[in-house]
């Protein structure tokens, strides 16, 4: 009978040893996951100031329109950077700008051109773009647009 009972304080102990460990880890584990949320709280408050929403929309003049709503961008962005943040841009660079020539793949069609518009909120239109897309600066909450036509 000592032998068996000798069996179970070393069970005890084992059990003791292994639930104290295992409380330590759980508490570490809790630890660390609290220090990483509020780092990753503070990251997205960093990132509230560095960067601004867009909305914008593709229309590739065959019937088919994406818009990216509350897109993302970095502050100070133009609207190529934009555009190439939301999908594949091919561009060529002139004097006077950029000439946008194909987004996710579409373009190089004789005679058809990607042209971007803006929303005017005052008049309630679109507006064509007035300079090229690397040099429009956007703002929070700008809508743009880019549309494949033809002339």
């Amino acid at each position: 009978m000592m032998g068996g009972s000798k069996l179970w304080m070393w069970v005890a102990a084992a059990f003791l040893c292994t639930t104290i460990a295992s409380s330590y880890a759980a508490v570490n584990y809790y630890s660390q996951s609290e220090s990483y949320r509020r780092d990753y709280q503070a990251l997205l408050e960093d990132l509230e100031y560095l960067t601004i929403f867009i909305h914008m929309k593709i229309d590739y003049g065959n019937g088919t329109v994406v818009w990216h709503n509350s897109t993302r961008v970095p502050l100070n962005s133009t609207l190529l950077t934009a555009t190439r943040v939301v999908s594949s841009v091919e561009y060529v660079t002139f004097d006077y700008g950029t000439l946008v020539t194909g987004i996710n793949g579409v373009g190089g069609d004789p005679d058809t051109f990607w042209l971007w518009h803006y929303w005017d909120p005052e008049e309630e239109k679109w507006e064509y773009g007035p300079v090229g897309s690397d040099r429009w600066m956007l703002h929070d909450g700008d809508i743009v647009a880019w549309i494949y036509t033809s002339f």
